[in-house]
């Protein structure tokens, strides 16, 4: 009777060593994490025909609140497709110049995260319009300032993928002035929160854009009168 016991003990012991064997070859006892959302970074970059590519990496979020980055597993789609091109490792390349903003997109499982890119011709210079622009913090009216490229194929509004700067009396950056989703010609730009209550504040915008030489093209400068 001690032997069969002896015998069932054995058997027991080495059914558990089986299924813990089991279990660390599935990543352990614990359920891996599931993907939540992706973020695609970075945001609504700009490329050139024939000049440097753009590092495009996919941040996932998991439901334990870890973040990873998902490059060499995320299915990488454009739309419209043709403009530009993109490798397993997330470099991504003008091929052509896109008429107007091309969506970008990284995908894993049931998540999807996106963002937004312009590819230029060669640009020769770029010009900022209107040249004087007013604004009252207090309306809460947005305002709107085109940016439009000269390009080695013809004329390019940029006024949504440009780098825009604002600075103040003293040169300092503005940080006040952020993009919004208004509708106009350009693109559209609110207060936030920047509100003088003193005196009228007038600040100098100037946009950027990639060159093919890796530098930057930068326009003439405009001026935006904001009173209380």
């Amino acid at each position: 009777m001690a032997i069969r016991r002896r015998k069932f003990q054995v058997v027991a012991f080495l059914g558990v060593l089986v299924l813990a064997a089991t279990a660390l070859s599935c990543d352990g006892f614990f359920v891996d994490p599931m993907l939540v959302s992706i973020a695609v970074t970075p945001p609504t970059p700009t490329l050139v025909v024939g000049g440097a590519s753009v590092q495009m990496t996919a941040f996932a979020t998991f439901d334990d609140g870890s973040k990873k980055n998902i490059n060499s597993s995320a299915i990488w789609t454009m739309n419209p497709p043709g403009y530009a091109t993109i490798d397993s490792g997330g470099l991504l390349t003008g091929t052509s110049p896109s008429p107007s903003t091309v969506t970008i997109q990284a995908s894993r499982d049931d998540a999807v995260g996106s963002t937004n890119f312009q590819v230029f011709s060669n640009i020769i210079s770029l010009s900022a319009a209107p040249s004087t622009q007013s604004i009252s913090a207090s309306s809460g009216t947005s305002f709107c300032l085109q940016a439009m490229a000269t390009t080695t194929n013809g004329q390019q509004d940029v006024s949504a993928s440009a780098t825009w700067i604002f600075t103040d009396p003293g040169h300092q950056t503005e940080s006040g002035v952020d993009r919004t989703t208004g509708s106009c010609t350009g693109q559209s730009f609110s207060i936030g929160t920047l509100h003088p209550t003193i005196a009228p504040v007038i600040l100098n915008a100037i946009a950027s854009v990639p060159s093919a030489s890796g530098g930057t093209v930068t326009s003439n400068i405009v001026t935006v009168g904001i009173t209380p």
